[in-house]
């Protein structure tokens, strides 16, 4: 009898689980260009947070618009990141790393130049994640 109770009350909870589940859906908005030279693709909406991915100057990315599914839209609390879709990785970046266009990248100028620093995946996650966290704003010093 227990087992029947136990049972019927782990049905109910999980039932009540998924009817208050939210559906997301997304839908692509445009397609930008990455400006800097190396950057990461992040698991939550903030600099600090876990890297899915590093992505290199020019690579496209697609951002996404997240709306529920009573249409309102899903935005992330910190407004300077972007939900992007990078192959396979889903996850954020910051806007001022993107670009409308296609921009003209030290390593595609000069590609024998940059060749010759043979960089591997190790130093490609080490410049991608310094640029995360400098900060690059104007000085107000005169």
């Amino acid at each position: 009898m227990k087992k029947y109770i136990l049972f019927f009350i782990s049905t109910i909870l999980i039932i009540g689980t998924l009817s208050e589940a939210k559906v997301i859906k997304k839908s692509v908005v445009r397609i930008a260009f990455m400006k800097d030279m190396f950057a990461h693709v992040h698991q939550n909406p903030s600099k600090y947070s876990t890297a899915v991915t590093t992505i290199s100057c020019g690579h496209p990315v697609k951002i996404y618009k997240v709306t529920e599914h009573d249409g309102r839209s899903a935005e992330t609390f910190n407004k300077s990141y972007k939900f992007i879709k990078v192959g396979p990785y889903d996850g954020y970046i910051m806007m001022h790393l993107l670009s409308e266009k296609r921009p003209k990248c030290f390593q595609d100028k000069y590609p024998r130049f940059f060749d010759q620093f043979e960089m591997d995946i190790s130093e490609m996650y080490n410049w991608g994640r310094l640029n995360d966290l400098y900060l690059q704003k104007r000085t107000r010093v005169r």
